[in-house]
C-alpha cells in the first residue's frame, strides 16, 4: 500500500476517533471531574483527517501513485468523514437534520452510481465539483465545531462577527454545492442507468 492510500486509511481511523471523542457523554465528564475538552480534541482529529484528504490526492498525482484502490477508497472515506461530522453537528443541535439528510442522501446516490459503474466494468473517480463539495463541507463543519467549542476558550477569529449569519451562509453554500454536484453526477452518468 503506497503513502497516499495509507493516508486515506489513516483518515478513516481519524474519523473513528472523532466520533469516539464526540460520543463521550457530558455526564461522564462531570462525574469524573475531567477537563471538558472533548470538542477541542475532536476538532483536532477532524482537521487532521481533512488535511490528509488534500494531501493524499496531491501526493498521488504529483508522484504518479494513483491506484484503483485510491480512486475507490478516497471518495468513500470522504463520505464517511463528512457524514459522521454532520450527524454529530445535528446531534449537537447546530445543523438542521434535513441538511444532514440531504448530504448523506447525495453520498448514497453517488456511491450507488459507483457500484453500478463497477458492475459494468467502469470506475467513477471524484470530479472537480465533488472536490468543491467536500471542501465546502469541511469549511462549514470546522466553523460549527469551533462554535460548539467556544466555551472551551478556543481561539476563534470569527467571534466578533455575527455567527448565525455566517453559519447560515456556509450551510446554504455547502448544501447548494452538495445538491448540484449530486445532480451533476447523475446527469454525467445517465448512460450507466440507461444501459442497466
Amino acid at each position: 500500500m503506497n503513502l497516499p492510500n495509507k493516508l486515506t486509511m489513516g483518515r478513516l481511523v481519524m474519523t473513528g476517533l472523532f466520533v469516539l471523542v464526540m460520543s463521550v457523554p457530558d455526564s461522564y465528564i462531570k462525574e469524573n471531574q475531567l477537563p471538558d475538552c472533548r470538542i477541542t480534541v475532536a476538532l483536532i482529529f477532524f482537521l487532521m483527517a481533512s488535511i490528509s484528504d488534500f494531501l493524499d490526492g496531491y501526493l498521488a498525482r504529483k508522484f504518479n501513485l494513483v491506484t484503483d484502490f485510491g480512486k475507490l477508497m478516497d471518495p468513500l472515506v470522504d463520505k464517511i468523514l463528512t457524514s459522521a461530522v454532520f450527524i454529530v453537528l445535528t446531534k449537537e443541535d447546530m445543523v438542521p437534520a434535513w441538511i444532514t439528510i440531504t448530504i448523506i442522501a447525495r453520498e448514497f446516490l453517488v456511491t450507488g452510481l459507483r457500484l453500478l459503474a463497477s458492475n459494468q466494468g467502469a470506475l467513477l473517480s471524484a470530479d472537480s465539483l465533488g472536490k468543491w463539495k467536500t471542501t465546502s463541507q469541511i469549511i462549514t463543519a470546522t466553523y460549527f465545531l469551533i462554535t460548539v467549542g467556544e466555551d472551551e476558550k478556543i481561539i476563534n477569529p470569527l467571534t466578533s462577527l455575527q455567527m448565525p449569519i455566517i453559519g447560515n451562509v456556509l450551510l446554504f453554500i455547502c448544501t447548494t454545492i452538495t445538491v448540484v454536484s449530486g445532480l451533476s453526477y447523475v446527469k454525467k452518468n445517465l448512460n450507466l442507468i440507461r444501459t442497466d
